[in-house]
């Protein structure tokens, strides 16, 4: 037995019954998961400042300079303080180094230069936060100041690119935009250090009348 549909005649009846049809979240505000434990004070934390017996605390200390040559390290007056057990930099890490999870270009610990401001150059482990704290923010580092990239026009001017460059093409683009009756050009700035995130957006596409669509 086939289902017969009523006949749309309109642009938009078609538009009320696409709507209509839509069952998922599109266009609709969505709660996240834990939002009612949050809100109700139910939600349970992780205090990483609890004291644990014959546990060590870790503490890093990061980068203040946005680009810059390491000259040295000096982590003799981190052993000052009574409970820090040890000191590492990168010379203390055997093997390999880097831990990119899918490209390389993401070290440990800050290796000859530091990148960004945050980068993690040492780690003192002792044997309460406090103490790691104060005998990392002791160790002697001396910076060679390099010149930042700081906007991302001017590091695509400069090429100063992660990867190497890497082109899908197909047809003539540039040619027909060339040619094109109607062009519309402009820049798009995103806040995120991430490129444009693919994951969380979705479109829906409404086929109309002579092979047009409308894309929500």
């Amino acid at each position: 037995m086939s289902n017969h549909h009523a006949v749309v005649n309109t642009q938009a009846e078609l538009a009320e019954l696409f709507a209509g049809e839509i069952t998922s979240g599109v266009g609709r505000s969505v709660k996240h998961d834990s939002a009612a434990k949050h809100v109700s004070g139910e939600a349970q934390y992780i205090d990483d400042r609890l004291e644990f017996p014959n546990q060590l605390h870790l503490y890093a200390r990061l980068s203040d300079r946005a680009h810059a040559r390491i000259l040295s390290i000096d982590t003799a007056p981190c052993y000052a303080f009574d409970g820090v057990r040890i000191v590492i930099t990168h010379e203390d890490v055997p093997g390999l180094k880097d831990i990119g999870p899918l490209l390389p270009g993401d070290p440990l610990l800050a290796i000859d230069t530091v990148q960004y401001v945050g980068q993690v150059v040492l780690a003192v482990a002792a044997r309460d936060l406090d103490t790691a704290r104060k005998a990392a923010m002791a160790a002697l580092i001396e910076y060679e100041d390099l010149e930042p990239v700081l906007d991302v026009v001017e590091a695509y001017r400069n090429k100063h690119f992660v990867l190497d460059s890497h082109t899908h093409q197909r047809g003539d683009s540039a040619g027909a935009l060339a040619t094109a009756k109607h062009r519309l050009q402009g820049t798009l700035h995103i806040g995120g250090q991430e490129h444009f995130y693919l994951e969380t957006q979705i479109s829906s596409v409404m086929p109309t009348e002579d092979g047009g669509m409308v894309v929500y």
